[in-house]
């Protein structure tokens, strides 16, 4: 039990770490954007915002954002995957829906 619990404490590092070294701090300076979205292109319900797509969410991007209950994906910014929709703040997806997750205060 003490080598799971050793084990997964250490893929959570690694992971984090893997995050700040694929996505640094200048990550989006060295690699700027190849194809822009201008944001009169957003249609309603869809907003702009200026840092979502691409590799390291580098990129601007039209996106829906989605309310408590509904349906949502998890994506890598790391491996460039873009989601169209993500769940409104403070919500996160949780089990593939939008879930309120209650603060740590």
């Amino acid at each position: 039990m003490k080598a799971v619990t050793i084990f997964l404490l250490l893929a959570c590092v690694v992971a984090m770490t893997y995050g700040d070294l694929v996505c640094g701090t200048n990550y989006c300076k060295q690699h700027p954007c190849t194809a822009n979205v201008a944001q009169s292109s957003c249609r309603t319900p869809a907003q702009y915002r200026a840092n979502h797509a691409g590799k390291c969410a580098c990129c601007p991007a039209c996106v829906t954002f989605l309310s408590e209950g509904a349906a949502c994906k998890t994506y890598s910014k790391e491996l460039g995957e873009t989601p169209s929709a993500i769940c409104q703040e403070p919500l996160k997806c949780l089990r593939g829906v939008c879930t309120k997750v209650p603060s740590r205060n």
